[in-house]
């Protein structure tokens, strides 16, 4: 097979990927008229002006539709995975640099979190700016001489790059932690911050996230 050859077969994929999706977004917003639809069946039965006859055929309706939406959401192209929704190329620091390194390219990045990697390039933690304040700073100690890997957090957790979406969710929420690295291969490949969720959760399910990562114990 040519290289053009290739291309014009992954272009064919790309669309009809894309049809797929836009299938998929419609079937989604027909979901939320029935739902309002049933809504109106019910509230206009308690009002004396439809009967349950009504209700029982937008309930039937519904019941139709969220099979064929099941169907749809199983297609392999429609499945988000980690992959798909992580910040990738995410930098590290590494393991024997100093704090004052770290806090310096968080600076720099705009970021409040750093992986930690190791001379074989594989994910050995995670810092945060408040390790930085409250374990280093707090405690007395040198940020030029203080490591990555002194700070480096006991529990690290993180997802395969192939997990999908509601992995990657329940991770974070059952251990509220609003950064996950992303690992393939036992390598680091990128990370999911809540900017990263932000821009592809639904409103509802965002703020469930925020709702459940930030409750207090």
């Amino acid at each position: 097979m040519t290289t053009f050859d290739r291309a014009r077969a992954s272009a064919k994929r790309g669309v009809a990927r894309g049809r797929e999706r836009i299938e998929f977004i419609r079937a989604q917003r027909r979901h939320t008229e029935l739902l309002r639809e049933l809504g109106e069946a019910y509230y206009a039965e308690h009002s004396g002006t439809a009967t349950h006859e009504a209700v029982a055929g937008k309930l039937a309706a519904l019941d139709t539709h969220a099979e064929e939406l099941r169907k749809l959401s199983a297609r392999p192209g429609l499945t988000r995975r980690a992959r798909d929704i992580m910040h990738p190329g995410t930098e590290c620091v590494g393991e024997h640099d100093s704090i004052a390194t770290a806090a310096q390219k968080m600076r720099d990045l705009g970021v409040g979190s750093l992986p930690i990697c190791g001379a074989d390039d594989r994910l050995h933690g995670i810092i945060t700016d408040r390790d930085i304040a409250v374990r280093c700073i707090a405690e007395g100690g040198d940020p030029r001489e203080v490591t990555a890997r002194d700070l480096a957090q006991e529990r690290l957790f993180w997802v395969e790059a192939t997990a999908d979406v509601s992995e990657v969710l329940s991770v974070m929420e059952n251990h509220q932690v609003k950064r996950l690295p992303v690992i393939e291969n036992h390598r680091l490949v990128g990370i999911i911050s809540e900017s990263d969720l932000a821009r592809n959760l639904d409103d509802h399910r965002l703020a469930e996230f925020v709702e459940r990562v930030y409750a207090t114990s």
